[in-house]
Parts: structure tokens; sequence; C-alpha cells
């Protein structure tokens, strides 16, 4: 065999493998997802963010039963809190404060309460920690990081979640 046969073989091999979206026993992840909270009676439109460490959620109205004015009192402690997806529904969720993460952004160093989560999409289900944050100015209210995606998915940035993947 020539070297552009295997080549061409190597080509077709590897685009076979992408279109039945499986590398080894990974999954093939686009830059959006619809996404199930556990607990959430409707979906979210999730970006998939590689450089994010820890998965982030939208929350509002945040209420810590007994809650101190210092953070890492309330630890252990339950938390309430309001989540919106990006079509407007909204369900109030509870959780139990885990840790208090420090997550640097553009506005600097934010201090933020960590609950855990179940998450699914298709067949994958995971609870992970999730930290809390306010999102209402950012298009997307559900934020994956590689906490979820860490040893079963492979990110495509082309492709994006389709309508008929919200239920």
């Amino acid at each position: 065999m020539c070297k552009y046969s295997i080549i061409i073989l190597t080509c077709i091999c590897f685009s076979f493998l992408v279109k039945t979206q499986a590398w080894g026993e990974q999954t093939i992840i686009g830059e959006t997802a619809w996404i199930r909270v556990g607990g959430v009676s409707f979906p979210y439109l999730a970006r998939i963010d590689t450089g994010a460490r820890v998965t982030s959620i939208h929350a509002t109205d945040v209420n810590i039963t007994g809650g101190s004015e210092e953070p890492e009192k309330n630890i252990g402690r339950k938390i309430t809190f309001t989540s919106v997806n990006r079509e407007g529904k909204s369900q109030q969720l509870t959780g139990i404060i885990r840790r208090i993460s420090s997550v640097r952004n553009s506005q600097g160093i934010e201090q933020r309460y960590v609950i855990e989560l179940a998450l699914s999409w298709k067949n994958v289900n995971k609870t992970v920690e999730v930290n809390l944050r306010d999102r209402s100015r950012m298009n997307y209210k559900l934020l994956i990081g590689r906490n979820w995606l860490s040893g079963d998915f492979l990110v495509d940035v082309d492709r994006k979640a389709g309508k008929n993947e919200m239920r």
C-alpha cells in the first residue's frame, strides 16, 4: 500500500469516528448543548467552556438558612436560589454549600458559593460541583466547565446545539 493510500484510509477512519460521535470512550459535544439540571423542569442552553475549571449556574434571590455575614461560616448550610434559563423559565433550587471558590474573571477575583448538582446531556449523567453566580447579563445561564467534561467529552467548537435536542 502506498503512503497516500494510508493517509486517505486514515482520514476516512477518522471521519467515521467523528460522525459516530465517539473517540474511544469520549463523546463529542459542541460549543453549546441543551443540558438538564437535576430538579429543574426545563433545559438550559449551556455554553461549553474548556477554559472554566468549574461549572457555573445563574443564581439570584440567594437565601442561606441561618446565614452568616462571613461566607466561610456558611459552608455546610442550606442555600436556596432562583435560576432562570435563556427562555425566561425560572425555578427555585436548593443545595448544601460545599465550599467557597475564588474565580478570576475580567472584574477581578470573585468569591462564589459552590454546591453539587446533577447535570445531564443525552445519556451522560454526572453530579458535579457548580458555583453560583448572577449571570443575568450573560447569554448563557449555565456554563459547563472541565469538571463536568473531564474524561467523557471532546469539544467540537464548530458544533452547536440543535432545537430538537431540547427535549
